[in-house]
């Protein structure tokens, strides 16, 4: 499906380019139009499964969700999620970047030591380019961030699961993702990542987006219009209403 799909957007446009240029000439180019936006689309959708199959939900008979948090470890942050965690009995998942587990080895450590997962981003956090990035710049982000988690983490601790920086991702990193023998894990509900623009408006699309085998996405570094840090208070307030509807919160 993949490949037809790659072919239909990379070959076909061309040809029908070169065959219109013959009847209508320049205005041929607009046969492109199509194909770079459906192209653009598979890449850009965060739940298109064009590119290859991503974990957006998992399978559960029960009010069951997953917190999973992006962009770490953070020196002031992941402590303080950890703690809430723990209050609440709930584990959660740390999608973190090989870059910041080198700054913050010991934060690794005790996330797996307290009983979360680790998850991996790239080598560096860029939403902006990581899905414009060609397949050997695509292949080192990835393969130098399981380099670094492999010399950090415990001996003999699976990775499993990776999650494309802003959810986006280009035909090729399927492919790269698999060679390391990792999952692609998207989400089902998500904050606004780094910018929190409306918190009130954001604990609310949050709930409305949360269900049973739900894969919640939610971001270190974050900030509001003033520039106060949010992660923790969307935590608390996460947290608060998913207990007060039955959720179990694990992995």
């Amino acid at each position: 499906m993949r490949r037809a799909i790659l072919i239909s957007c990379l070959v076909a446009p061309p040809l029908a380019v070169a065959a219109g240029w013959l009847w209508i000439g320049a205005w041929a180019l607009l046969l492109l139009v199509p194909p770079v936006g459906l192209y653009l689309w598979a890449t850009l959708n965060r739940r298109c499964q064009w590119w290859g199959p991503v974990l957006n939900s998992f399978p559960t008979r029960h009010r069951e969700v997953l917190l999973t948090f992006d962009d770490g470890p953070d020196p002031i942050e992941t402590p303080l999620v950890l703690d809430r965690l723990d209050a609440e009995q709930a584990k959660g998942l740390f999608f973190i970047t090989g870059a910041r587990a080198c700054e913050h080895p010991e934060l690794v450590q005790e996330i797996v030591a307290r009983g979360h997962g680790i998850g991996l981003h790239a080598m560096n956090y860029d939403p902006a380019t990581f899905w414009r990035l060609p397949p050997a710049a695509l292949e080192l982000e990835v393969t130098h961030c399981v380099t670094a988690l492999r010399r950090i983490l415990p001996e003999g601790y699976e990775l499993r699961w990776f999650r494309a920086p802003g959810g986006r991702r280009n035909h090729w990193l399927d492919s790269i993702v698999a060679h390391e023998g990792l999952t692609l894990m998207g989400c089902s509900a998500r904050d606004d990542g780094n910018r929190l623009l409306d918190f009130d408006a954001t604990v609310i699309r949050l709930r409305r987006d949360i269900d049973s085998g739900g894969l919640v996405c939610l971001h270190h570094g974050q900030t509001d219009s003033t520039g106060e840090r949010t992660l923790i208070p969307l935590v608390e307030e996460l947290l608060f209403w998913l207990r007060g509807q039955g959720y179990k919160l694990g992995e």
